[in-house]
């Protein structure tokens, strides 16, 4: 046990301060930070942040008469109503006017809304206007106001019968019930084979230089398997640690979009997310080992690596069907299978509530696979050591696990 940690310690040390990791590591977060800042600035803005940036109000003409409670008087800097077209189109020429939305007579029957403005990057403050038109539009039912701003309760039954309250919003959660697994997914998907590909390399590596034949005088090859896939999945459990602390704390700091939209990611999922990567890790990291005792250079394992990588994105292409029904039973049947399970079930949790019994069963395959596969490599490594410099054909391969 002692030797298999002392390798672990080695694999870890050796993997951690290389450039390529670091680069990875402290990369991915700054681009995530650059992304979020960009839609931040390029997100709907405040009546107050419009005017300092442009230094001009919007306007509106209602000649349909829909705005029945004049601006209130904290938005008149920001909002102006005018009386005409030919009005608006003046003050815009004398740089007093950013733009303005013109409301037809028509415009209860068609719903269409003219925006009129000389900047050609599009109609701006449109949720300020909305805002305001909603105000008028049920300005004798003000309860209806505030019902319209709050998500839907939607109440959906379960299996035992009881009822489960669920927080739903229209275009927001839209967007967001898609990118929150696919971001999740694809995070683990990195950082699994991010961290399997160190595991093939460093095996393939010793076989080719031949110093695994002497490694394998002073220690039993399951013990020196089990400290590589140690130590390299700490490798990637500091580094999927690092992305998702950076992850929440942006969101954190972001405009609480995901809260408007009944989003919030849980701590339960952060922790899910790090219990199935070290899962998802030893069961990917012991098959690519076992790759990599069957083949004689790391270019004829990159070749099995892109046969291993498929199962891994088998929940990506049923991404759509997953996220609109995450308990059905493809869903839950992609979940219990080792190889699909981590990046299904990372799709499933930011969107449903999964029964604890589906959560054990699937962590119990995953590490009983991870086991199973940690067995079989090591007596591939061995029978792979054994015949150095060839390569384990099928009959080979048998007999080896025999």
């Amino acid at each position: 046990m002692q030797r298999t940690f002392l390798v672990a310690r080695h694999e870890f040390l050796r993997h951690v301060l290389r450039p390529s990791f670091l680069i990875t590591t402290l990369l991915f977060p700054l681009i995530l930070g650059a992304v979020m800042l960009f839609m931040r600035a390029n997100a709907t803005t405040s009546p107050d942040e419009l005017a300092a940036f442009t230094g001009k109000p919007l306007g509106y003409v209602d000649d349909a008469g829909v705005f029945t409670l004049p601006v209130p008087a904290s938005l008149t800097a920001q909002v102006q109503a005018l009386s005409d077209v030919a009005s608006g189109v003046e003050a815009i020429q004398a740089g007093a006017l950013q733009g303005f939305y013109h409301f037809p007579e028509d415009y209860l029957q068609g719903g269409t809304v003219v925006w009129v403005s000389e900047d050609v990057t599009g109609p701006q403050g449109q949720a300020l206007i909305a805002t305001l038109l909603q105000a008028s539009l049920l300005a004798d039912h003000p309860e209806l106001v505030t019902q319209l701003g709050r998500p839907l309760a939607l109440q959906l039954p379960t299996e035992d019968g009881q009822a489960e309250l669920a927080t739903a919003m229209a275009a927001e959660r839209g967007m967001l019930t898609f990118v929150l697994p696919y971001a999740f997914a694809m995070v683990l998907y990195i950082t699994i084979f991010s961290a399997a590909s160190f595991l093939l390399q460093s095996v393939t590596e010793e076989k080719e230089n031949r110093t695994i034949e002497l490694v394998l005088t002073t220690i039993r090859p399951l013990a020196l398997l089990t400290g590589k896939v140690l130590g390299l999945g700490l490798l990637g459990f500091v580094q999927v640690s690092i992305w998702l602390a950076a992850g929440m704390l942006l969101l954190k700091t972001s405009t609480g979009a995901l809260e408007q939209a009944g989003l919030a990611v849980p701590w339960t999922a952060v922790v899910l997310a790090l219990v199935y990567y070290l899962l998802g890790y030893l069961v990917y990291g012991s098959l690519l080992a076992g790759v990599g005792a069957t083949v004689t250079h790391m270019r004829e394992g990159s070749q099995l690596v892109a046969v291993l990588i498929i199962p891994c994105i088998v929940p990506l292409w049923f991404m759509t069907a997953i996220i609109d029904q995450p308990d059905s039973l493809l869903a839950r049947g992609l979940s219990f299978f080792p190889m699909t399970a981590p990046v299904t079930m990372m799709i499933r949790v930011p969107l449903t509530t999964i029964p604890l019994w589906e959560i054990m069963l699937s962590v119990s395959v995953l590490l009983a696979s991870a086991i199973a596969c940690l067995w079989v490599a090591a007596r591939l490594f061995r029978a792979g050591t054994l015949l150095a410099g060839q390569r384990l054909d099928a009959r080979a391969i048998v007999k080896s696990l025999g």
